[in-house]
């Protein structure tokens, strides 16, 4: 094992390095695609540059091809560097690539259900996730556009990034009543992408139940 490092020790002095770089993150059990730039002088006319793994390792079902592409489908939540070479018949270096496998990311919503009247058409909701700086989009139930009496504005169309003393971003809801009809409501659904479990949304119009508006 100490001649293996001493090895790589000696290739990384002889070898031009770029800085470190970082994949972006991928998802368990979830297909990954992303295609390796060097950052480096590789100029080689005629010549494109060839990705080799020269050591660490890549997410377990997920390999490097020859042209940078970096695909497959990771089998479980990890961490981990792969140290890549990258050559042309004019020059070689060595690239260092961090990645990070995560779980699907959950989206969450508060509250869950708004209540509006004729005397209170504006309310807010505030949406979070188990990820930093998570961009979400918004739809209703049926995949279709906001009925014309719903208006639905996100601050940022995000969730707040680390280090952020935000706890979520917020979504301002506002009701035109006159063109909504009675007992108007809509389910919206906050999601991050088709295919994902969202969060939901239901927004009414009218008397509460009881009698009373939130």
């Amino acid at each position: 094992m100490g001649s293996v490092k001493r090895f790589w020790a000696t290739l990384l002095l002889l070898l031009p390095q770029a800085r470190a770089e970082s994949l972006p993150a991928a998802i368990v059990h979830r297909p990954f695609h992303h295609q390796l730039a060097y950052t480096g002088g590789m100029n080689c006319t005629g010549y494109h540059p060839l990705f080799q793994l020269a050591g660490g390792a890549l997410p377990e079902g997920v390999r490097l091809h020859p042209d940078g592409r970096v695909e497959g489908k990771p089998a479980r939540i990890e961490t981990g560097l792969a140290m890549v070479r990258v050559s042309t018949p004019c020059s070689e270096a060595m690239q260092e690539w961090g990645w990070t496998v995560r779980g699907a990311p959950m989206l969450f919503v508060e509250p869950a259900e708004i209540q509006l009247d004729s005397k209170s058409t504006q309310a807010a909701a505030l949406v979070s996730a188990s990820w930093h700086g998570l961009a979400y989009s918004i739809t209703t139930a049926d995949g279709g556009p906001l009925p014309p009496w719903l208006t639905v504005r996100p601050r940022r169309g995000k969730t707040p990034p680390e280090g952020s003393a935000l706890t979520g971003d917020r979504l301002e809801i506002s009701v035109e009543p006159s063109v909504a009809p009675p007992g108007a409501a809509a389910e919206l659904l906050i999601y991050c992408w088709r295919g994902s479990d969202p969060a939901r949304l239901t927004v009414r119009f009218g008397p509460s139940p009881g009698g009373r508006t939130n």
